[in-house]
Formats: C-alpha cells, sequence, structure tokens
C-alpha cells in the first residue's frame, strides 16, 4: 500500500514540477526583457550629411527617419553637416532614410540600410561613419570624409 501512496505523491510532485516549467517558460517568452537590444558590443553607426552646394545657394532642408524613430526637419546651409548615431538592430534590420529638398528639387533615399552599412568607415572599435556629400548635382557617399567619394543618386 505505500508503494501506491508513494506513487501518488509523485505524481503530484511531478505534476507540480511540471506545471512550474511551464508557468516559468511561459513568462519568458513573453517578457519584453528577451527581446534583442543593443549591447555593448552592438556595432554603431555615425551618418553624416554635409551640405556642399555652391555658396550662395538656397539653404538644403532635409528630414530624416529610421523605422522606429524620427529625427525631425533639418536646414542646412552651404559647409554645414547634420550628424547622427545609432546602434544596429540585428532582430529587424536597421534602416534611416531621408527626403532632402533643394532649389525646387526634392529626392528621397536611405542614407543606412544593411547593404550600405558594408561601405561606411571604421571610426573607432564597434563605431563606422557613413559619409553623404550633397552637391549640385547629386548625392555621394563614401565611408569617411577623407575618402573617395562615389555619386549615388541624382537629384
Amino acid at each position: 500500500m505505500s508503494y501506491f501512496k508513494n506513487n501518488n505523491n509523485n505524481n503530484n510532485n511531478s505534476s507540480i514540477f511540471f506545471s512550474f516549467i511551464f508557468v516559468l517558460n511561459l513568462a519568458l517568452v513573453t517578457s519584453s526583457s528577451l527581446t534583442p537590444k543593443p549591447s555593448l558590443f552592438t556595432p554603431g553607426y555615425l551618418v553624416d550629411i554635409v551640405d556642399a552646394l555652391p555658396n550662395g545657394s538656397p539653404p538644403l532642408k532635409l528630414h530624416c527617419q529610421g523605422k522606429n524613430h524620427d529625427l525631425g526637419d533639418r536646414t542646412l546651409n552651404v559647409s554645414e553637416e547634420y550628424k547622427f548615431k545609432f546602434k544596429a538592430q540585428y532582430s529587424s534590420g536597421t534602416l534611416y532614410f531621408c527626403h532632402f529638398y533643394w532649389n525646387g528639387k526634392d529626392k528621397v533615399f536611405d542614407v543606412f540600410n544593411d547593404n550600405i552599412s558594408s561601405g561606411c568607415g571604421s571610426l573607432a572599435a564597434f563605431l563606422s561613419q557613413c559619409y553623404w556629400k550633397v552637391q549640385e548635382d547629386g548625392f555621394y557617399f563614401a565611408g569617411r570624409q577623407d575618402a573617395q567619394f562615389e555619386k549615388r543618386y541624382s537629384w
């Protein structure tokens, strides 16, 4: 008789144990703390946009944003720069785009995405720079300010 009594206790203990494990797993899976977040070792990027339009030109206006971050409107005069920094988001990819306005023209394109990131130059450990220069004939990209620029877009 004691054998069956212990067996019932073991069944109850097993049920409690597995119920506890189930509830713990459910809590962990639904916890927002499991969402990947940038860490100390997540690459950071600095996007630098410079107004390289001719002297006396009207100001360059731009509006930049990412999937979850609206960086707002900016106005740049000749030779002025706008910079923004962020950490890469591996779970959903990282994307920032800008809408540029100048002298009756406008253009929208990605200033950073997973493909562009490979062309960005290293500034320090876990920090890279993506450099855009806006000129009268279009938009030029380089990994660093002192690097060779490549025309990517026309107005």
